[in-house]
C-alpha cells in the first residue's frame, strides 16, 4: 500500500510540475512580463475569429442576425403612443434586459432583421420603429418593430390626448 501511494504522488507531483510549466510559459506577454489572470480571462470570454477575414464577417452577420430573431424569452408590449414619430414599449427579455417604458422612434431600416411583435421579416428601408438611443446604447438597440404592424394596433391615446 505504502509502494501506490508513494508511486501516486509522485505521478501528481511531475503532472502538476508540468502543468505548471507550460501554464508559466503561457502566462507571459509577448515582451517578457507576467500576463494578468483577467487577460486570460477576458481573451477567453472574446470571440476568436482564426479563419480568414470573409468567414469572420460572415460570423459577425450572421450573430447579428440572431440578435435580431424574436426569442420566446422576449415580452414586447406597445404602452402609449407618444407623438407621430415615437412610442413607448415594454421590453422584457428574461436573458438579457428590462425596460418599462423605454422611448422607440420611427425611421427606416438599415438592415435586415426581424419584427419584434409579429416576427415578420423586415427588409432594409422598411418603415420601423426602433430604441432611441441616448447617452448608452440599450441591450435591445439592434431590435425593430414594424411601423405598419404598430398602426394596425387598437388605437393608442396620443400623451397630450
Amino acid at each position: 500500500m505504502m509502494h501506490s501511494e508513494t508511486h501516486l504522488k509522485r505521478r501528481v507531483e511531475a503532472s502538476r510540475e508540468a502543468c505548471c510549466a507550460a501554464a508559466e510559459q503561457a502566462d507571459t506577454t509577448p515582451d517578457g512580463r507576467r500576463a494578468s489572470v483577467w487577460d486570460h480571462v477576458i481573451h477567453g470570454l472574446l470571440p476568436t475569429y482564426r479563419s480568414a477575414g470573409g468567414e469572420a464577417s460572415r460570423a459577425r452577420r450572421a450573430s447579428r442576425m440572431a440578435a435580431c430573431v424574436p426569442s420566446p424569452h422576449v415580452q414586447v408590449e406597445v404602452i402609449e403612443r407618444l407623438s407621430d414619430t415615437s412610442v413607448a414599449v415594454l421590453w422584457q427579455d428574461a436573458t438579457r434586459c428590462r425596460y418599462d417604458d423605454q422611448v422607440w422612434i420611427v425611421c427606416r431600416a438599415r438592415l435586415k432583421g426581424y419584427c419584434a411583435l409579429s416576427g415578420t421579416v423586415i427588409r432594409r428601408d422598411d418603415l420601423i420603429y426602433k430604441p432611441r438611443i441616448r447617452a448608452s446604447t440599450p441591450a435591445n438597440a439592434t431590435a425593430m418593430i414594424l411601423a405598419s404592424v404598430v398602426e394596425q394596433m387598437p388605437a393608442m391615446m396620443a400623451a397630450g390626448d
